[in-house]
Order: structure tokens, then C-alpha cells, then sequence
């Protein structure tokens, strides 16, 4: 993993053919110009009005294809995982909304909700086991065009799943898994929104292992429920559990010590709103992990369905280590508004700000996955993630060295770098340098290389 070179979302973009060789230069030269100067507007992005009145007419042309450009951001992430030669990746899917309530005039946009108009993005990215980032495998879009559906609760329930918002989850499935290369193992793991009888029947038939945080209290075939029988059992051990950061409670990373208990071959039977044509009884184990430390605010409780094999402490701990890198998506949706501003992107069809979307989370993965190796292979060498000009430049923006090494040096110490020139406090609560200081950093970097680039086409 730590020898892949992992290119920028530009060069993974260089394979897209619409037909036209300037359409194709214009949509690459848009790209580097994004994410050089992400969370700008597209006009100060692209440098002037010509380029930005290039990128406009990109997305008018009959020829471009947003699709074209989303297949090749996940071939781009299939070759990489053939890359890594894992035997096994993990598989996160999860929704964000958008807010878009300012863009009154925006053709075509809807509502995520009843109160907010806007986009739903929902994403899938591929990771390493220990949480690495490899990139974007899968995403789509839903804007509903109307407020609210005039449905009972009982006529919701009756829809088809294929008229739910929740099909999307199945579609995810199907198309990521699709995408994998062959010969590696996935393991999908989704929140509660994934904690429906179709999608788990969906991924035990497409072979996918799983783990799904469960809402659903299912009757099981000997006719208890299931969340009641988990929490009947009792603890089998006591673990120390690293939890990461909750930027929307305002909640600090911390140690918490829990106890773990597991019931295993729980088969649940299929509910009455489920249409025939499905499995009557689905077979899968269930791990409750709750935390007993004394703690201010609420205490946590996981209750998680999964294919995966549990029969002792250290396969539940297996289990919980796999859920905890689904937090990962969660930071790519902070990367993704408050990075990248997406929430700001100025657009006059909805269509339009789908592919800003998806150029701003290709970028977002990039950030994330050069944050997240320079913790995990403290080894590896920056010339992973940054050109021989970037990383020399960075060097010497942050020593005050007249002269960069002739080698490239840790990837760990140029994130630490971009930690600095991205306003890094240092305070003894801040731990690691994170996302927010890496993106800010690179923006600050590639300010730098194009003033020097401006320079050397005066000389």
C-alpha cells in the first residue's frame, strides 16, 4: 500500500473521452483548477472569466457526460485496490444532504427534506481494513421535487422497494460490488438508514459480508425479537475501545472501556410490508457492545447485524473494528461542505451541481487518504501523494531552507508540513493533524506553485 502511487483526481480523470479532444482538455484543466483552489468559486477556481466561461460551456455541450466521468473515477478506484493486492476491503455507504435553500433560480432542484431544498448525495468509498482511503466507488443523486409525499404511514410501508428512497441502498450494493476486482473479498458496512430486510437479503445474494447497525427490533422464527434476545445475553468480556471524534456533537476522540456480548445464528423472518419473491427467513449473528465507563454526557450502545463469524470476544472485537472505520464517511461529508463548500457551489441546473459534486468528492477522498496514511504507514514517502515541485516547494515554505532535499521525505512529515501552513494550533486537545489543517494546507501550497509558476513564465 505504502509504494502505490496514488494520483490526483485529474490524472485519474485523464482517461475520459467525449469525443472532442478540447472538451476533454477543458474538463481536465477545470479539475486541477478545482482542486488546487477547493471551497473557491468556480470563476476564482479556474483563474479568470475565459476559463470560467470554458468550464460553463463544458457542461452545456451535448457531448459531455457526468456518467463518463463518475465510470472513470471508480475505475480509477477499482485499479488502485488491484493495486494494494488486499485479499480484503471495506465498503462504506451512507447519505449526506446537501443545502441548497439559497439557490432559488436553480432549475431542476428539489428538496432533501421538507425543510431544506437541496441535493442528497449518497456515496460509497472503498477502504483498507485499518481505514485507509482508496477512493470513491460509487455515488448518486436524489432531489425530491416535491416537499413532502401525500402518503399515510401504512401506504408508505405497502410501496414497493423500488419506490423508496431506501432502494438506493440496493442499488449501492449492486453497482460497487460490480466494481470490485475480482478475487477480493468486501465487507459492507452501513448505519441504521441500511437496517432493512431487502438490502440484507440483497447482500447475502450478491456474497458480500456485512455489518449493519441495527434500529429494528425483528421477530425472529422461534417468535421472540431480536434486539430484546441481544440485550438478554450476557457480557462475555470487557474491551477498550478508541471512539474518533463526533464533530457534530462537539465530542472529543476518547477511550471508552465496554463489555461485548453476542448471540450468534439469529434467524429473523421476513416481515408482513415484504412483498414475496424474498428469502421467508434470513440467518445472520448480532453483537451488542455497550460502554461502562463513567462518562458526562450519553453512553454508548453498538447493536450490529453481520454475516461475519462470531463464536468469542476476539471475533466481536474484529466486528466493532470494522464498524468503527464506517466514521470515515462522515469525514469525507465534512471534507466534502466545509473544505470544499459544496454548499456554495453556484450552478444554474441541478444537473450542473451533480458534477461539481462529484469532482469536489473525488478531491475530498484525496485529502482523506493523504491524511490517513501518513498515521498508518509512518514509512511511506510523500512522493506518493505530491510531485517532485510540491514536495520541494512545501519543504522550503515551511524550514525557510533556501535548498529542498534531493529525495523525497516521509509522507508523515509532509502532512505535518501542511499542517503548518494550514494554521495548526498545537493546543494539547487538537491530537493529530487532521483533515481540516491538510486541506487548508494545500490549498496554501498550490498558491505558492502557481505564483512560482507565473514567475518562471516571466523570465
Amino acid at each position: 500500500m505504502k509504494n502505490i502511487k496514488y494520483a490526483k483526481p485529474s490524472e485519474d480523470l485523464k482517461k475520459v473521452k467525449f469525443g472532442d479532444k478540447r472538451l476533454d482538455n477543458r474538463l481536465i484543466k477545470t479539475v486541477e483548477a478545482i482542486e488546487q483552489q477547493n471551497g473557491s468559486s468556480i470563476l476564482s477556481g479556474c483563474g479568470n472569466r475565459h476559463a470560467a466561461k470554458a468550464f460553463y460551456a463544458l457542461l452545456s455541450n451535448e457531448k459531455f457526460s457526468k456518467e463518463q466521468v463518475k465510470t472513470e473515477a471508480v475505475k480509477a478506484t477499482s485499479k488502485r485496490i488491484e493495486n494494494t493486492k488486499t485479499q480484503k476491503i471495506l465498503l462504506v455507504q451512507d447519505t449526506c444532504d446537501i443545502n441548497l435553500n439559497g439557490h432559488k433560480k436553480t432549475e431542476g432542484l428539489g428538496y432533501c427534506s421538507e425543510h431544506i431544498r437541496g441535493i442528497k448525495v449518497h456515496s460509497c468509498l472503498a477502504l483498507t481494513l485499518n481505514g485507509t482511503p482508496l477512493g470513491l466507488i460509487g455515488q448518486q443523486y436524489e432531489s425530491r421535487q416535491v416537499k413532502k409525499i401525500g402518503l399515510t404511514q401504512e401506504e408508505k410501508l405497502q410501496r414497493p422497494i423500488e419506490e423508496k428512497e431506501s432502494f438506493r441502498w440496493l442499488e449501492m450494493a449492486r453497482s460497487t460490488l460490480s466494481a470490485v476486482p475480482d478475487g477480493v473479498e468486501t465487507i459492507m458496512l452501513c448505519d441504521r438508514e441500511g437496517d432493512f430486510y431487502e438490502l440484507y437479503a440483497e447482500m447475502l445474494s450478491l456474497g458480500t459480508l456485512f455489518v449493519v447497525r441495527l434500529i429494528q427490533n425483528r421477530i425472529t422464527v422461534d417468535g421472540t425479537r431480536s434486539l430484546q434476545q441481544l440485550r438478554k445475553m450476557k457480557a462475555c468480556g470487557e474491551v477498550e475501545v478508541s471512539i474518533p471524534r463526533d464533530t457534530r456533537k462537539n465530542l472529543p476522540s476518547r477511550t471508552v472501556k465496554m463489555e461485548v456480548a453476542f448471540c450468534s445464528d439469529v434467524v429473523i423472518t421476513r416481515p408482513k410490508r415484504v412483498k414475496t419473491g424474498l428469502p421467508p427467513s434470513l440467518r445472520f449473528n448480532l453483537v451488542r457492545i455497550t460502554e461502562i465507563s463513567e462518562t458526562s454526557g450519553e453512553s454508548i450502545e453498538w447493536l450490529l447485524a453481520t454475516n461475519l463469524s462470531v463464536v468469542d470476544v476476539a471475533d466481536v472485537m474484529e466486528v466493532v473494528g470494522y464498524y468503527v472505520q464506517r466514521w470515515k464517511i462522515e469525514r469525507f461529508h465534512y471534507v466534502l461542505k466545509s473544505g470544499c463548500a459544496v454548499e456554495k457551489i453556484q450552478q444554474r441546473t441541478c444537473e450542473r451541481i451533480e458534477f461539481v459534486l462529484l469532482i469536489y468528492s473525488v478531491i475530498a477522498v484525496f485529502i482523506l487518504a493523504m491524511t490517513y496514511m501518513a498515521r498508518f504507514f509512518p514509512e511511506c514517502s510523500c512522493d506518493v501523494f505530491l510531485d517532485e515541485a510540491e514536495w520541494k516547494i512545501l519543504y522550503r515554505l515551511v524550514t525557510r531552507e533556501k535548498n529542498a532535499p534531493d529525495r523525497p521525505y516521509l509522507l508523515k512529515t509532509a502532512v505535518a508540513y501542511l499542517g503548518e501552513l494550514g494554521s495548526y494550533k498545537h493546543s494539547l486537545s487538537d491530537g493529530e493533524y487532521g483533515v481540516k489543517a491538510t486541506w487548508k494546507g494545500l490549498i496554501k501550497l498550490f498558491d505558492a506553485l502557481d505564483i512560482v509558476d507565473r514567475l518562471m513564465g516571466q523570465v
